[in-house]
């Protein structure tokens, strides 16, 4: 009987112990908006949490309705091949400076109209001015092709060097088709935590809504917008 309670016991411990381990595992990765993950939701009037789209020189976007949902275009061409990117800023309170793991996250309008879509991030790696424009063409990952599903996808850039120094002519990265037609893009997410290779764009940070309703009570998310036509 003592022998039987011993085991009993000692199951139970480890029990408790690798339910501990699996939600320390779990609240490591957990997605914190501001701390771990920051976004913009982009339109007219867009919005968003450390994150901005930058109007500049060589990065002039119009806003525009794509299947109904109200986002950025990148025209082309308005001032020639190679003048159409969209500039982002990372506030320096969330990343500046360093050499990060980080994951970039687009929202964007499959369509045959662009040929293809590159992210050019501020890096200590190789690439145009001292890194600060480093994509494909410098070998960070394969440069996005377009399927023309003409419906609303995600693309996640692995971003393994980044510095985000605001060197990208002020800013911190961009896309761009490289005046390969225009582009239309809806949501952008950066995180220092890995994003789900399923990513849910309705999700936190591309994960379902935690049950803790501490949770979602604390964290403000950027609604889809939409136009009734």
């Amino acid at each position: 009987m003592i022998r039987y309670i011993r085991w009993r016991t000692i199951i139970v411990l480890i029990q408790c112990t690798l339910i501990s381990f699996s939600v320390s595992v779990f609240a490591a990765e957990e997605p914190i908006e501001g701390e771990n993950f920051i976004w913009v939701d982009l339109g007219e009037e867009s919005e968003g949490v450390l994150l901005t789209q930058s109007e500049q020189g060589d990065g002039i976007t119009e806003p525009a309705v794509k299947d109904k949902v109200d986002c950025l275009e990148n025209p082309w061409p308005y001032n020639g091949p190679g003048h159409n990117h969209m500039y982002f800023k990372i506030d320096d309170s969330f990343i500046f400076g360093g050499d990060h793991e980080a994951w970039i996250v687009m929202e964007y309008f499959d369509s045959k109209q662009a040929e293809e879509i590159n992210c050019q991030y501020d890096s200590n790696g190789a690439g145009p001015v001292d890194g600060a424009f480093r994509g494909a063409g410098d070998g960070a990952f394969p440069i996005l092709k377009p399927e023309g599903t003409d419906q609303w996808r995600v693309h996640i850039w692995v971003i393994n060097d980044g510095r985000f120094e605001n060197r990208a002519n002020g800013s911190d990265f961009r896309f761009t088709s490289h005046g390969k037609g225009p582009i239309w893009i809806n949501r952008v997410w950066v995180g220092t935590i890995e994003p789900p290779e399923n990513f849910d764009p309705e999700g936190l940070f591309g994960m379902p809504y935690s049950v803790d309703p501490k949770s979602k009570l604390t964290t403000t998310w950027g609604q889809l917008k939409t136009h009734t036509e």
